[in-house]
């Protein structure tokens, strides 16, 4: 049974079907060879998509495409570079911290990627900054996306874990901190050692002016993690909230949205969520014949009669999940490994919050590798450069994620102290 899966599925994938149909289609023809009636298939569709905390995805997705559309991303990098573009590799710097910013409002890497690089890109490589170089620091820095809150891959995670996703939120602000300092800190050694970029001098006036004009779009992460926080609202709750918002900001405050915008905003937002969902449903299917076969339970009994170190646990599961995120989406990537794993980790004692945010963060390498590697895509198209150098060009950025990944691995506490302190329940 399980053979039938992987082989079929993998199959599909080499014969270049889309994820989605191919986690459909091998999970029916293994339920259809297991002799149970196909009429299931279609009832486990249904029920795994019919969530209430699911409906923050298309909202979130909608808030995001209603804030780049009304003049946020453009304020964000006027923000950024009046904070950081003074310092060597000004831009590249103003291009992760940009990211961090964009990161409270959409949740999503791609929305990111295509956002802050369609204007990024071309300032950089205007200013002497290397091709490769450009794209390869806004591919990476588009990662964090998923990590720093809102984020729609941890809606995900929390749905399948039962993990709090307030309390999965917060765990994701002090690693994404972490991880843009170091994207900067890879920029700063990067420009110095080829004198990239021109610098200009710090004006806290200029601070407080660009300040003052993204100040509404600084304030939407506030409102969600802060809504979540004192129980005001549910994670779906503050993603209607963060769209409701986005309306009043983009009409009366910025005024940069127009009511002949909103078709092409709402459809397009309809495709993106519909695609998810899509996905979601695949790979619900997907994981509930693994389960069936019991595979979750043989894995705990393999793995634990080898070890029961947590560490050694991790590194593995990050490894298996590195290699996933390079042929799989990272919702799919959840949906489907995470079913598997949980039990693994709760039968060593890891914290299925801390590995909530390990999850998110090793799979969405796979975000910068080839072959799938879906904001590396949109960046060497964006750059007018070829995968290869844009792929060649990650690798520093790579080696920095695992060093952190290994951080918080061995100091599990980075990831879970202030979601615990903050959020007494789970």
């Amino acid at each position: 049974m399980i053979g039938t899966l992987f082989i079929s599925f993998f199959i599909m994938l080499l014969l270049n079907f889309p994820i989605a149909f191919s986690l459909f289609l091998s999970s029916a023809l293994t339920i259809y060879m297991a002799g149970i009636p196909l009429v299931s298939v279609v009832q486990r569709a249904v029920v795994s998509t019919d969530s209430f905390t699911l409906l923050a995805i298309p909202f979130f997705m909608l808030a995001g495409n209603l804030m780049g559309a009304g003049g946020i991303s453009t304020r964000l990098i006027h923000f950024a570079n009046s904070l950081v573009g003074w310092m060597r590799g000004g831009l590249a710097h103003v291009n992760v911290l940009t990211s961090m910013l964009f990161a409270g409002i959409t949740g999503a890497a791609v929305a990111d990627t295509s956002a802050v690089g369609s204007m990024v890109i071309p300032a950089m490589k205007k200013d002497g900054y290397a091709d490769d170089f450009t794209v390869a620091v806004t591919a990476s820095s588009s990662v964090i996306g998923v990590i720093i809150p809102p984020s729609i891959p941890f809606v995900l995670y929390g749905v399948i874990s039962g993990v709090s996703i307030g309390k999965l939120f917060l765990a994701g602000l002090l690693p994404g901190v972490i991880i843009g300092l170091s994207q900067m800190l890879i920029s700063f050694y990067t420009a110095k050692r080829h004198n990239y970029g021109t610098m200009h001098r710090f004006h806290p006036l200029l601070v407080w002016k660009s300040f003052k004009q993204s100040f509404f779009a600084i304030l939407t992460p506030v409102i969600i993690l802060g809504g979540i926080m004192l129980g005001i609202v549910t994670p779906t709750e503050a993603a209607v909230s963060a769209t409701i918002y986005a309306l009043l900001v983009g009409f009366f405050v910025y005024k940069e949205l127009t009511l002949k915008m909103m078709p092409s905003i709402i459809i397009e937002s309809a495709k993106t969520t519909a695609t998810v969902m899509f996905m979601i449903a695949g790979a619900y299917l997907f994981g509930w014949v693994v389960t069936n076969a019991q595979l979750p339970q043989k894995i705990v009994v393999l793995v634990t009669s080898l070890t029961e170190s947590k560490a050694l646990v991790t590194i593995m599961l990050i490894a298996v999940y590195f290699i996933t995120g390079m042929f799989l989406d990272l919702s799919a990537g959840i949906i489907l490994l995470c079913p598997i794993f949980l039990p693994l980790v709760i039968a060593v004692g890891i914290d299925p919050l801390f590995f909530g945010v390990i999850t998110v963060i090793a799979l969405g390498i796979g975000l910068v590798t080839p072959p799938v590697g879906a904001c590396l895509f949109i960046g060497c198209k964006i750059g007018e450069i070829p995968l290869e150098k844009g792929a060649r060009a990650t690798i520093p950025f790579i080696i920095a994620f695992f060093i952190i990944l290994g951080l918080f691995v061995l100091f599990p506490e980075m990831v879970t102290a202030i979601p615990n302190a903050l959020i007494k329940t789970a």
